[in-house]
């Protein structure tokens, strides 16, 4: 998916293990998500056509599937305890898209019910069998400790267009289609070639690192190994403890390595890292934060501390330029519309994006929906975009066909309270994109 392995495995197993302070999605939007005038009730998709509407149903086809309703699942974590309401969002983005379909008549004229299946963090196969016994398909969600459910939910037949996929078990998993083409042997990482061109000297002196933590550490170092290819000398990777108190120690260590492209060991909360940056003086020639720290509190904690020359990497469209995407301006209007006080974030976008390829699917299906046909009219499609909500992906595929992943991305600079795309850096070869194919990093069967 998105950076640092989606900026996924790294927050959710932080979290699971009690080390983080972050959700995957904090609950607060990364932008402006001001509400579409008006929220057509057709069934259309900006970019993407008709994906819901009236018809005479069909008889029951397969398991949750009768003549007038399609039982879906989304999974998602928010009852655990460690980090009670992670990714309630999925749940929130599933019930806003099923009210706004059913009022255009459903799917083919079966009304989309949806089940909120809560693995709260550790009953992720639990819930799943409970799946296997009522729902067609799992659509636009995820669990954190995903690798129990995959053999329950292949072994059943439960077909998943998933949001996001952690393990890679899960990543690379049968009947299933990933919109965003997540694959464990491919980075998408073009940004690092992208700022290379900005910064050729200091990315000679670049640090990073992660939690050690097995599952934290994987994905680290295969951004480190996609950096390194395109021409990063690391010269500091550390290892801080799940849990750290005291920043200053690190990044006094990144300071005396004369590390000039940082991008931080911290996973969490960066306000308390950049503040002991600020202690000792350490200013970096940039600093480069992945997809999870696209959130309104990073851009808060510019206007407290200062900052140095900071970008963030992201591969969904950027609420900042909601009014150049049709597609993003119709799903901050659904959301408003049918999950008033929710907020609207790039979760929405991951969720959304996921519904609309399989409410596209499913359509295509008429009266005789499967799981075999909707995962082939998934995976049948080309440029996908998410109806703009996300980079384009040439060809979508089976999760365990080698799918290709977007080699698309644009960099935000953070800014005191704000995001601002910039142009220079990112240097869009298409649409707002750079999708330079050379982003794309191809890694061996240990990640380097």
């Amino acid at each position: 998916m998105r950076s640092k392995i989606a900026g996924w495995r790294a927050v959710l197993l932080c979290l699971v293990v009690g080390a983080a302070s972050l959700a995957v999605s904090s609950g607060v939007s990364a932008g402006p998500a001001s509400a579409a005038s008006t929220v057509t009730t057709t069934g259309t998709w900006p970019g993407v056509g008709k994906i819901c509407g009236s018809g005479s149903g069909g008889s029951s086809t397969a398991r949750g599937v009768s003549s007038k309703s399609i039982n879906i699942a989304t999974f998602s974590d928010p009852g655990n305890t460690v980090q009670p309401g992670l990714n309630v969002e999925f749940f929130q983005a599933a019930g806003a898209f099923a009210k706004w379909c059913n009022a255009a008549g459903g799917m083919n004229g079966r009304t989309v019910v949806v089940h909120n299946r809560d693995a709260a963090l550790f009953n992720a196969a639990q819930v799943t069998n409970q799946a296997c016994q009522q729902d067609f398909m799992s659509v636009g969600g995820g669990m954190a400790l995903d690798q129990p459910s995959v053999s329950v939910r292949v072994g059943c037949g439960l077909g998943q267009i998933t949001g996001f996929t952690v393990s890679d078990a899960s990543v690379n998993s049968a009947l299933q289609v990933n919109p965003e083409g997540t694959n464990n042997s491919i980075v998408s990482a073009g940004w690092y070639g992208a700022l290379a061109k900005k910064y050729p000297k200091a990315i000679k002196y670049y640090g990073t690192g992660g939690q050690n933590n097995a599952s934290i550490l994987e994905p680290e170092k295969k951004w480190q190994t996609a950096a390194e290819a395109q021409g990063y000398r690391t010269v500091d990777f550390q290892e801080p403890p799940l849990s750290v108190t005291d920043w200053k120690p690190y990044v006094e260590q990144a300071q005396s390595k004369g590390v000039q492209a940082l991008q931080p060991s911290d996973d969490a909360d960066i306000t308390p890292y950049v503040q002991a940056m600020n202690t000792v003086g350490y200013n970096p020639a940039f600093m480069l934060l992945t997809t999870q720290f696209y959130e309104s509190s990073t851009a808060k904690a510019a206007a407290q501390a200062q900052f140095p020359t900071t970008y963030t990497a992201i591969q969904n469209w950027p609420f900042e330029l909601a009014s150049k995407s049709p597609g993003l301006q119709q799903l901050q209007g659904i959301m408003h519309k049918y999950a008033p006080g929710d907020t609207v974030d790039w979760s929405d976008e991951i969720a959304f994006n996921s519904w609309i390829l399989f409410a596209k699917s499913a359509t295509a299906c008429g009266a005789n929906v499967t799981v075999s046909c909707v995962l082939k009219n998934a995976a049948a499609q080309k440029n996908w975009t998410g109806g703009g909500l996300a980079a384009p992906v040439a060809q979508l595929a089976m999760s365990d066909n080698n799918p290709i992943p977007s080699a698309c991305f644009i960099l935000m600079t953070v800014k005191p309270n704000k995001f601002v795309y910039n142009t220079a850096v990112t240097q869009p070869n298409s649409g707002i994109w750079n999708c330079d194919p050379k982003g794309l990093i191809h890694l061996t069967s240990t990640g380097g």
